[in-house]
């Protein structure tokens, strides 16, 4: 969307100085800042945003908006440059009105909204791929599906766009209404009902609960037949649909993705990982309930390309990566361990593990349980890296399986590997977000 920083201040900020100037895109990290964009100042929990106000102009922006406090020190600093300066008591909330009121303004699209414990990019991506093939989509960019996430999506957005796919991600209570006020969807899906985020919530029914409440009175939702919170989910909202998978004779072609059956046409989706067709029967669901039909749905899915860290095959050095590493939950460790030792390999095939977070009192026995998976895993070697991973290799080391490298220190986790692995060889690297293990791709890079 295009818009000007009066407009902005004038419907969601209090305060405008300088020029009008003309917006292009909004960004919250100086680093992504592009010339006529707006940069927001937010204040973390680590780093504050302030801090890079002046470097976000020299990279181009046209406007910064920053809280009251240092609404006075940046007319100071920037006034003379050509830059608008706008103030609010808060920045963040400032972008979320803006958005909401963009919305109603120029609510010429259908709202198709993603939530679950897993799966949401993955589904975000085949709806939007199938929906493409007929019409003019807009989406979430890569991960942006938080409560400062979401309104960046929407005013990244198309003005022309028919459709706007958007994942709505949340760990806390009271933040689906929050994005909810930001986009009133009026299709929903959620992928599934998980343990992430359980050390916040405290039950799967809170979870359910919180993302329940992406089902407003208008909205006609989606949820798998085999949802064990189906129940639950229902006494929420009478417009939900079951799914069942919708696919035949389903077989991984190794590296290659899937095969499957929709009708009587036979197709691949580049995906590795079962789990994939539960997202590939979501987003089939829902395109058919919007009206397309098969041969489209097999075209959008086929053309299908997965993101960064969620089971995308790479190439680093002289190793073949399934790249898992963008997040981490019981239920998808499970299927990559399975799908690693399912696949037929002519070198070692390693597997890399990190912890999985905000598991809560759920956390040692989910790691264990992994441990116990990994005992039957048909792989060379295993690493496991992270303070809650020692659950996973107790259970390892009383099985006796030696193949494994445990630690807590990621500088050991990168020798040891470097050490272990052989051009050829096959890699899983997964775990969650917090875990970063996109670390070792410079090591990964070295074997060759």
């Amino acid at each position: 969307m295009r818009f000007t920083s009066r407009r902005f201040a004038s419907l969601s900020s209090d305060a405008h100085h300088g020029d009008d100037r003309i917006i292009t895109g909004v960004c919250y990290d100086s680093r992504t800042v592009e010339k006529g964009w707006l940069y927001v100042a937010i204040r973390g929990s680590r780093v504050d945003g302030h801090d890079y106000v002046v470097k976000a102009v020299e990279r181009g922006a046209s406007a910064v908006l920053v809280d009251k406090a240092h609404e006075e020190w940046a007319c100071r600093c920037l006034l003379g440059r050509g830059v608008a300066v706008i103030s609010a008591d808060d920045p963040a909330a400032a972008v979320s009105r803006y958005a909401s009121l963009s919305v109603l303004d120029n609510r010429g699209f259908t709202g198709i909204a993603v939530t679950g414990s897993c799966g949401k990019t993955t589904t975000k991506e085949m709806l939007a791929s199938i929906l493409s093939t007929r019409y003019r989509v807009a989406k979430t960019p890569g991960n942006l599906n938080s409560t400062l996430g979401l309104p960046l999506s929407v005013l990244s957005m198309d003005e022309d766009a028919e459709y706007g796919v958007f994942e709505m991600g949340v760990d806390h209570v009271g933040e689906m209404d929050m994005m909810t006020r930001v986009i009133q969807p009026e299709i929903a899906i959620i992928t599934n009902i998980g343990i992430s985020h359980l050390e916040n919530f405290g039950t799967r029914e809170a979870i359910a609960r919180e993302k329940g409440r992406i089902f407003l009175p208008q909205t006609q939702g989606f949820i798998l037949a085999d949802n064990d919170m189906k129940d639950y989910l229902a006494t929420m909202s009478p417009g939900i649909r079951t799914v069942s998978c919708p696919f035949t004779d389903i077989r991984m072609v190794g590296l290659e993705g899937i095969a499957m059956n929709l009708g009587s046409r036979r197709f691949v989706i580049p995906a590795v990982g079962m789990h994939n067709v539960q997202d590939a029967s979501l987003a089939c669901a829902v395109a058919r309930y919007i009206g397309l039909d098969d041969e489209e749905i097999i075209e959008g899915l086929s053309t299908f390309k997965p993101l960064f860290g969620r089971s995308r095959v790479v190439h680093h050095g002289g190793l073949t990566v399934i790249e898992d590493c963008y997040n981490a939950t019981l239920d998808s460790v499970n299927d990559a361990i399975s799908t690693l030792s399912s696949l037929d390999w002519s070198a070692e095939k390693l597997i890399v593990l990190g912890d999985m977070k905000e598991l809560g009192s759920a956390s040692k026995d989910a790691h264990r349980k992994v441990g116990q998976s990994l005992c039957k895993a048909e792989c060379d070697h295993i690493f496991l890296y992270g303070e809650e991973m020692e659950e996973a290799y107790r259970v390892l080391y009383d099985n006796g399986r030696r193949d494994v490298v445990y630690t807590e220190r990621f500088d050991v986790l990168a020798s040891s590997f470097r050490r272990t692995a052989s051009s050829g060889d096959l890699v899983l690297l997964k775990g969650s977000r917090a875990m970063a293990m996109e670390r070792l791709f410079d090591t990964l890079k070295e074997v060759g």
